[in-house]
Formats: C-alpha cells, structure tokens, sequence
C-alpha cells in the first residue's frame, strides 16, 4: 500500500480504526453499558463489546468497579482516583494530577472489591472474558501486524502495523481514558451543581469520544448520553442511537433535563 509520508499508509487507517473500535469497547462498554447500565443489548454484542475493552488495554472487572467506586466517593475520602483528595489529605493541583492519572494505579494495587460487580461477576461468560483479558489485549496488538504483513507483504509493514496501531493507538487510548479522571475534575464548566468537583472539558469531550461532558455524566450518571446540547459532541451517544435505531439496543436511559432536577442529585454506583 501507498505510503503516508514513508509510513505504509495501511499503519494510519489501521490505527485510526483501532482507535475508534476499542476506545467504543470503553465508552460504549465498559462505561455506559457494564459500568452504568444507561442501555440494554443483545449478549454477543456485549461480549464484542467487552472484548473491544480487553483490547484497549484495561480489565473489564477492575476498570468497571473502580469506575463504580469512583461514583460512589467521587473526590472524597474511598476515590481511587480523585486530584482533590487521598487517604483523607488534600491535594495540590501538581500532586493530585500525578496522583490521578498515573499514581492511584500503583496504589490499588490493581485490586478491586468482587461486591462491585456481582451482577457481572455471575454471568459466565463475562467471567471468562475477564480472565483471558490479556491474551485478548495481545490479540489487539498483534491484529495490526498481521493485517499489514497481508496488506504490504514485509516484515517493516507488519512491524509499523504493530507500532502504530498497537501500541501507539494503546498508549494514546490510556492517556484518553486518564486525561477524564485529572483534566476533567480539574479544568472546565461546571453546568450543574454535583457534590463532586466533576467538570465539562470541551477538548477531552472531542477526543475521548463523549467522555468529557463530565459534569453532565456526574448530574445524570445513568444517562447514555453525555453531550446534552448540539455544541457537545458525544460519538458514544451517536453510536448508542444509532444502536437504538436499527434494533441492537433499547432501554435507552436519558437525562431528565427539567429546571431544576439535576441539582446535587445522589450519588451513585
């Protein structure tokens, strides 16, 4: 295949459909569906679904109950992963965004509590995904080498296949998903009045595929769809509804966007 600049343009297509395919596997999956329940959806598509979240680099079980924890105590005392606050001591915004984006990692201990997860956790099939996660994520990161192998026919194609669109297209998908848990509990709007210190990020909202209308998403944790307004891009919600709309999902939630009913709403899981 032609190249881009000498990089076999196979790499760039490769990696912009890789990008879209396993960051959905986490906005669409992990997040909305497993995480919040904001939609229903056939059983294969949620293990294609979870499969997609495999490949992008993150246990399914571990990433959806530190998301419901993070609800449950967002910047408060029990936040994996809040810049605001850690172990009861408040944090500077320096520290606090090194804590959230990479430290609380390191901290957890990748450990999780399995009551976080009990209506996943019974379900099989679910589980088996979760155990092979990683040989999923190899898989993820060697498609790329193996469709450019095909595609140019050498060992350099196959070789910047699975740079570009392995472990580039990982390493911009993670700092994605963390970029949501620092810039956006540090930096933007806030249109409603949440107990946390959740934020609406314009550029997150752009490049996380919806997941930086955070605020939005703390207001109406269950809503499927994060961008409310025609100027808040929200992709996951587009694919949600067009899910909808040919069949492959329903029981659709929505935000309650009456005056009035969003303000300091419960916490939830």
């Amino acid at each position: 295949m032609a190249a881009l600049y000498g990089r076999p343009a196979h790499a760039t297509v490769m990696l912009v459909v890789m990008m879209f395919a396993t960051g959905l596997g986490i906005t669409v999956g992990y997040h909305r569906l497993f995480a919040h329940r904001a939609f229903a959806t056939f059983r294969p598509v949620e293990r294609i679904l979870m499969v997609l979240g495999c490949m992008a680099g993150s246990a399914p079980f571990f990433w959806i109950a530190t998301h419901r924890t993070h609800h449950r105590h967002s910047d408060r005392d029990g936040d994996p992963h809040s810049p605001h606050v850690r172990a009861g001591r408040r944090l500077g915004s320096l520290r606090g965004f090194w804590h959230a984006h990479f430290q609380w990692l390191r901290t957890c201990g990748y450990a999780y509590r399995v009551s976080a997860i009990r209506d996943l956790s019974c379900r099989p099939d679910l589980v088996r995904i979760d155990r092979h996660w990683l040989l999923w994520y190899l898989v993820g990161l060697a498609v790329p080498g193996v469709i450019g192998w095909h595609v140019g026919g050498t060992a350099y194609d196959a070789l910047i296949g699975f740079l570009w669109a392995g472990l580039l297209r990982q390493f911009i998908a993670l700092q994605l998903t963390f970029s949501v848990n620092t810039v956006c509990h540090l930096w933007g709007s806030r249109a409603y009045d949440t107990p946390d210190q959740s934020r609406n990020n314009f550029l997150i909202g752009v490049l996380a595929l919806g997941e930086g209308w955070h605020n939005n998403h703390h207001a109406f944790p269950q809503s499927a769809r994060h961008g409310f307004h025609w100027w808040q891009p929200d992709l996951t919600w587009y694919v949600i509804r067009l899910m909808e709309r040919v069949g492959l999902a329903w029981d659709v939630k929505r935000p309650d966007l009456t005056p009035g009913r969003a303000t300091a709403p419960p916490r939830s899981a």
